[in-house]
């Protein structure tokens, strides 16, 4: 009875270390760009349409989320409709924004997209990331980056599989269960 309790703890404890050894892959930041503390956008809406931008990404990578920052001149976050596209494909996903204070008097949003499949990026760099806020009620501006050459302010992320402390963990498990097995049929 006391091995049966102990064999229990035994195969608890090794379920919890591979939830936390798989749960360690975390989120690498593949490209940033902070917007400008002025309103230096770039308009991109469906007056003017999609504005383009080289982005260096570091290849091999797997992107799997997209920020960018922007305001309005007319219109507001209910009228959205943004159509973004990486190396001329345009991408799919969840948009989400945020308001992120204010640049010039004008209200500031971050944006986020989760792509629903990932975008894998190759050796070729750098990637053309074109974004545009393809809504007939809006006058919106992809707002400027803090950077010298005028890149607009964007965020890309890359989550990577669990890696090998998951995969460790993963084989623990499945010790740990074969060898319950093996005492259950003794």
């Amino acid at each position: 009875m006391k091995l049966s309790t102990t064999l229990r703890k035994f195969h608890a404890a090794v379920l919890i270390g591979c939830f936390f050894m798989a749960a360690n892959a975390s989120a690498t930041l593949l490209v940033e760009q902070l917007p400008a503390v002025t309103a230096v956008g770039q308009q991109a809406d469906k007056s003017t349409g999609p504005y383009a931008e080289s982005v260096a990404v570091p290849a091999p990578a797997s992107i799997n989320r997209i920020s960018w920052w922007g305001y309005y001149l007319a219109g507001s976050v209910l009228d959205d409709s943004f159509v973004i596209a990486l190396g001329g494909k345009t991408q799919s996903g969840s948009v989400k924004s945020v308001a992120d204070g204010s640049v010039d008097g004008l209200d500031l949003y971050r944006y986020e997209l989760t792509l629903a499949t990932p975008f894998a990026v190759t050796g070729v760099t750098p990637l053309e990331l074109a974004l545009v806020n393809d809504s007939f009620d809006v006058e919106w501006y992809w707002q400027g980056a803090a950077t010298l050459d005028g890149r607009r302010a964007l965020a890309m992320l890359q989550v990577p599989e669990p890696g090998m402390p998951g995969v460790f963990g993963i084989g623990l498990l499945v010790l740990a269960l074969s060898s319950r097995r093996r005492l259950t049929r003794s």
